[in-house]
């Protein structure tokens, strides 16, 4: 799935630890370049949606959910990538 961020070092701890935290999830790999989340879960227990509103919970867009401003704002200027 689409998920927008900007470095290796901090975006994508978060992204990957918002994804595992989703009862389900069992692995989540997101990659810098692709701006794509890989994940291995249980469909039985959640879904992709469920995935992206973790995602965009921690601050990254994630497909056609965005990212509460308020919740964006407070992520490192490192990690901003809305222009």
């Amino acid at each position: 799935m689409p998920v927008n961020g900007k470095c290796n070092e901090m975006c994508k701890p978060r992204i990957e630890k918002a994804a595992k935290a989703v009862p389900g999830v069992l692995s989540a790999t997101w990659n810098l370049k692709a701006q794509k989340l890989t994940l291995v879960y249980d469909n039985t227990k959640t879904d992709t949606k469920k995935v992206q509103k973790a995602v965009a919970a921690s601050g990254h867009d994630s497909g056609n959910i965005k990212a509460p401003q308020a919740t964006y704002n407070k992520l490192p200027g490192c990690c901003k990538y809305r222009k």
